[in-house]
């Protein structure tokens, strides 16, 4: 289970405090302690489960200090602070020894605010260790975590520690070298500095083919002298990514294959960014004599090695495209996902050489001159710099004489902000270098941000410039998302891990956030936030009753995303397996037939103990309330902040009127018919039916068929009634006089290029015939290969489920009059990557089948077709279906342990779509 203590958060306990004040007592330290200690549960979110080293605070704001003790020190024991943070040592049982039990205290200590007396408080909690799931193995080096090549250690929940350690470079991670090897550390507790010394203590987690470090902390050796990777050069990009795929540097599907040991290297080579890619993945740097990059495909990576995002000084490393550059770099994996080898640059904010002339100077010093595109502090001075390395910069006012440039001082760059409201200031750079110049055009909109309401935020259509809003904290509903409500409505606040536990110590309170307005997988969210603890008590709205809402999809729950929301007794349909311990299920509501998602990510604190949820099961039962609506997958889902928002269930006891709706719901009849039909008069939960046919000389009212002289439309209407419930149900259906031709109504080809990115969203390409579609999908993109056994084909779907999506889609519209009477699909299909076809086909419960949309729901009609899949040729299967509609291809695999784009990926092309006439 991935669990981040944020010490930064709770550092910042005191918001709490302060915005408590001094209360009636007569001592305001005593107030002071006691809100400090009620905060302090939210410090391990699940205490009931620790596997690995966590990092706690010895100091909270307002003066409060926090002394950590263990009961048992050979468990669980405290260092020394450093920084204001302690770090708790964590050594588990040995497998077979059973989970150990540990009660540690933090002393609270303030000074009384009416005499020298240091007041106390303790703040007690039991935390439950468990014992390790795998036997112990010697770790004393990198090179020792190298040669792992059993699974059973891969997870996050192994700990190691490793001595004398330097950190050498970072990125978003940090990378560590012993003198045996070089290894990742990932989401670590401790601020690691680069160029110091650490023994290193985390969890053993196999990522994209390499061995990292995740939840580390260190202990810094001070008297340690550093050591240093050889840092290799690289003077040719394709002959190095020729060089590691000879080596099968690039295939590592299991822990199993091996691994990637991280490269420190100098790089040469052109930097190039994908025209018209504004994305995450679209920067690299390919071999100087080549002045373009060819993506990768299976077997064949990438001709580029492709900079991570969360890369260091990333604008820097961009400034460049279409530049050749020496860089100091870490190659640390094959990303098998984007089929290319990856990096990160670690060379500082001015570690990139370019041989460059004149003009390309500029036109680098142009790329990356930045500035803000709004002011709205007092007392802010922009940074207009007057040189950039050879690069001469002058600064102008685009309009002389527009009174808003006094806002904006060229010589020292202060900026005052205007009386009232919010003024635009255009700036010119001019950029020179010998005969090579420039210019580059500022809009700077200076003024405080005017307040809004969350609606206006909602509705908003343009990000560009910053929101104020005030409202009350409702929690987290997701890792690192924070509700926050008004009158109007709620938005979530996406914060760092520090930022979103700061907010959380704030629910109930009013705070003012500025924030960017931005929208991920359809949530709406406010990102980069900056928060002002108001200090007064906030209005909790109350929370909607999702049984209110018609539809549970995204069109309908939208106006209560981010709100308060409760539902009683909704069933567990399916419990989907998640790593790290993360809760993700599916619910359905027994009364509608609707479901909806409930999810839990492990790195997200909770208010109380997981342990109820991570123990339900496929029937169990479930109430929410005062739960929180979060989005996940482009769709609403159930998200908690406390433990006591989810509680045990039963089973509803429908009404007359609801029995009669679920029967009425699930009963249908075909469109067409050559032979008698079966009409039931009793449905499943007690509704009596009485049918009545338009035409019963053709189709008599108890579904006898005569044979008509010509086809004709007979409507059935149902009589529904269930206690004093009645309601009918009308069918019309068409009695053929001859047996039916079924015909292709349509091919789907998927024409002739890719179309990538598996991304939630629209899939938009065209037909080799021209005919153009926008379809909706989920981890679906159009791609083409030249390797078996697709490589006569031209472009063609590929379906491709990752541990964290298991459920890959494309949707269909069948709703036109011509698919009135559908009756099959029929495509080719085979596993997209021959290398992992028996890791595909050995996955348990997957399915290939083809769902249509009933009401809001998603009903498999016809054949799990997953048994065909084939590895050397492409093989044709069929799914019957039932007339026209919205349907769509499904592909899903329940036990997918891979975050591989490609490790369990199958293509499908010629989609025909079949008709009775």
């Amino acid at each position: 289970m991935k669990k981040i203590l944020s010490f930064i958060a709770i550092l910042l306990v005191g918001l709490v405090l302060v915005a408590c004040g001094p209360t009636a007592k007569e001592d305001g330290a005593i107030a002071k302690l006691d809100t400090a200690h009620a905060g302090m549960d939210i410090l391990i979110s699940d205490p009931s489960n620790i596997t690995s080293n966590f990092v706690v605070p010895s100091m909270l704001a307002g003066g409060i200090e926090a002394v950590w003790t263990s009961d048992n020190p050979g468990v669980v024991s405290f260092g020394t602070a450093v920084n204001n943070e302690v770090t708790a040592t964590v050594n588990r049982p040995a497998k077979g020894q059973g989970d150990a039990t540990v009660k540690i205290t933090a002393t609270l200590k303030l000074k009384s605010e009416i005499s020298d007396e240091i007041l106390e408080k303790k703040w007690e909690k039991t935390l439950t260790i468990k014992e390790n799931t795998v036997e112990e193995i010697e770790i004393e080096t990198i090179a020792d975590i190298l040669a792992i090549r059993d699974e059973a250690y891969d997870g996050g929940e192994y700990t190691v520690t490793i001595p004398n350690v330097t950190i050498f470079a970072k990125g978003d991670v940090y990378f560590g070298y012993d003198g045996t090897g070089i290894i990742q550390l990932f989401n670590s507790q401790t601020t690691f500095e680069v160029g110091k010394v650490y023994d290193v203590t985390g969890a053993l987690e196999w990522y994209f083919g390499i061995w990292e470090l995740v939840k580390s902390t260190g202990v810094e050796k001070a008297s340690a002298t550093p050591q240093y990777p050889t840092k290799e050069t690289v003077n040719s990009v394709d002959s190095k990514i020729s060089e590691l795929t000879t080596a099968g540097e690039h295939n590592y599907p299991a822990v199993s294959d091996g691994n990637f040991e991280p490269i420190y290297a100098t790089v040469k080579g052109n930097i190039f960014m994908i025209e018209g890619d504004s994305g995450n993945y679209n920067t690299y740097i390919i071999d100087a004599a080549k002045s373009e990059l060819v993506l990768g495909e299976p077997g064949v990576p990438a001709s580029g090695f492709m900079f991570y995002y969360g890369t260091a000084d990333f604008p820097y490393v961009r400034s460049f495209a279409g530049f050749e550059v020496e860089m100091d770099v870490v190659i640390y994996t094959y990303r098998s996902n984007n089929l290319e080898f990856a990096v990160y640059y670690v060379g500082g904010p001015s570690g990139i050489t370019a041989n460059l002339n004149e003009s390309q100077k500029v036109d680098v010093a142009k790329n990356a001159l930045k500035l803000p595109v709004e002011v709205y502090k007092a007392d802010q001075t922009l940074t207009l710099a007057n040189k950039s390395d050879e690069v001469n910069i002058a600064w102008s006012f685009k309009d002389a004489e527009d009174a808003n440039n006094a806002l904006i001082n060229l010589a020292d760059g202060k900026v005052t902000l205007p009386t009232s409201g919010q003024k635009d200031v255009k700036l010119v750079a001019t950029l020179t270098l010998g005969e090579a110049s420039a210019t580059k055009e500022f809009t700077i909109r200076v003024g405080e941000v005017a307040p809004s309401t969350i609606a206006e935020v909602l509705e908003a259509t343009v990000n560009t410039y910053k929101f104020m809003i005030t409202g009350t904290v409702l929690g987290y509903n997701a890792h690192r998302q924070i509700s926050i409500a008004d009158g109007t409505g709620a938005i979530t606040v996406y914060a760092s891990v520090g930022a979103a536990a700061d907010l959380a110590l704030l629910v109930g309170k009013q705070v003012q956030i500025i924030g960017t307005r931005t929208v991920f997988s359809g949530l709406i969210q406010l990102g980069s936030p900056e928060v002002t603890d108001l200090e007064l008590d906030g209005t909790i709205p109350e929370a909607t009753d999702l049984r209110t809402i018609t539809l549970w999809d995204a069109e309908s729950l939208l106006p209560f995303q981010s709100n308060l929301v409760s539902v009683a007794n909704l069933k567990v349909k399916e419990v989907i397996a998640n790593d790290y311990g993360n809760v993700e299920l599916i619910l359905e509501d027994e009364v509608t037939l609707k479901t909806i998602r409930f999810y839990w990510d492990s790195r997200q604190p909770l208010v109380g103990s997981s342990d109820f949820i991570k123990g339900l099961k496929v029937g169990d039962y479930v109430s929410f309330t005062n739960a929180l609506l979060t989005w996940r997958s482009n769709n609403g889902a159930i998200g908690i902040h406390a433990a006591a928002q989810v509680t045990e269930g039963e089973s509803p006891i429908l009404t007359d009127a609801e029995e009669l709706a679920l029967d009425k719901l699930l009963l249908e009849l075909p469109a067409t018919t050559l032979e008698s039909l079966s009409l039931p008069v009793t449905l499943a939960n007690g509704t009596t039916v009485v049918w009545t046919s338009s035409h019963p000389e053709v189709l008599g009212n108890d579904g006898t068929y005569t044979k008509p002289a010509a086809d004709t439309v007979v409507t059935l209407t149902a009589a529904l009634t269930n206690g004093e419930a009645t309601d009918t149900k009308v069918f019309e259906i068409t009695v053929k006089a001859e047996a039916a031709v079924e015909t292709v109504a349509y091919t789907f080809d998927f024409g002739p290029s890719p179309v990538t990115g598996y991304a939630a969203g629209t899939l938009a390409f065209s037909n080799t015939n021209g005919d153009a579609f926008t379809l909706d999908k989920d981890r679906v993109q159009i791609n083409t290969s030249t390797f078996a056994p697709w490589a006569d084909s031209a472009a063609f779907l590929v379906l491709a489920p990752i541990s964290t999506f298991k459920l890959s889609y494309v949707e269909f519209d069948l709703t036109a009059a011509a698919y009135a009477n559908a009756s099959k699909i029929e495509f080719d299909f085979a596993a997209w990557n021959q290398n992992n076809f028996d890791q595909t086909v050995g996955l348990a419960g997957s399915s290939v089948r083809v769902e249509k949309l009933e009401g809001e729901n998603w009903v498999t009609v016809g054949d799990n077709v997953f048994g065909q899949l084939t590895k050397d040729a492409l093989t044709n299967v069929s799914i019957e279906i039932t007339g026209g509609g919205t349907y769509r291809l499904v592909y899903e695999a329940p036990a997918a342990s891979s975050t591989s784009n490609t490790a369990y990926a199958i293509g499908v092309d010629n989609l025909k779509i079949y008709v009775l006439n």
